[in-house]
């Protein structure tokens, strides 16, 4: 988001040139600044923690029922391993998956995530991943058509309250520490409780001074789920009004 915003800023900057020389000058050097500023390190960990900071890692001595591994993103690779395909993201979401499933031997693991543009769907992507590493197929339960997050929630949400045989299921929910807080808000907005486990952390406690491309994608990180946030909370007071 600062990148976009920035590159905004400059467009009217340049827009309001010939007729606001000042205005447009202002807008320049706040541009440079937003650039600057949400690529620095000190800063971009600031962003990040307040979306990253509420969750610690998931207690394994914790029993659960299911495990949640919410989906995140492959490339397709013809003739090369799942685990292969998937993306940063996934593997960080599969891997903290599977550590809270080997602890819980009789536990389930509920993968999601639609195929684009006429992809294998990642669910199936994540199923063949956790299959490679160890997990018998019977245990896992695809979602293939969920498109986003509140898709995953609802589809989830509707299997659960019809799976008559387990009506009391502890459930730990997968995903990046960032996306956590709001995903968590979808399924309990679906009366789903869950527990949350963050997969990773993209902040640091410790900052160095540089200016970086990995501290501008933390702002963005931080940008994005600010306004899925805000988002998240004007729709559920549309609905309930």
């Amino acid at each position: 988001m600062p990148i976009p915003l920035t590159l905004l800023t400059l467009t009217l900057a340049l827009c309001l040139l010939s007729r606001f020389p000042k205005l447009s000058k202002c807008l320049i050097i706040l541009s440079i600044l937003l650039l600057g500023l949400t690529s620095w390190s000190p800063v971009a960990n600031r962003l990040i923690a307040t979306v990253e900071s509420e969750y610690s890692v998931f207690d394994i001595a914790q029993p659960v029922d299911v495990v949640i591994v919410l989906g995140s993103g492959h490339n397709e690779y013809v003739n090369m391993p799942a685990v292969m395909q998937l993306g940063r993201s996934a593997i960080f979401r599969l891997e903290e998956g599977l550590r809270i499933l080997r602890a819980n031997p009789s536990a389930r693991l509920f993968v999601s995530g639609y195929g684009a543009g006429g992809k294998t769907p990642h669910a199936e992507i994540l199923k063949q991943a956790a299959i490679e590493l160890g997990i018998a197929p019977t245990r896992i339960i695809t979602f293939p058509l969920a498109k986003d997050t509140e898709d995953e929630a609802r589809m989830m949400a509707s299997f659960l309250k019809d799976d008559k045989e387990r009506t009391n299921n502890r459930i730990a929910l997968v995903t990046e520490a960032s996306h956590l807080k709001r995903a968590m808000r979808f399924y309990r907005n679906e009366d789903i409780n869950t527990l949350p486990a963050p997969a990773f952390k993209l902040g640091a406690s410790e900052s160095d001074l540089r200016i970086t491309a990995a501290a501008a994608y933390k702002s963005q990180r931080a940008f994005y789920e600010w306004l899925g946030l805000t988002w998240q909370a004007i729709k559920s007071q549309i609905l309930n009004n």
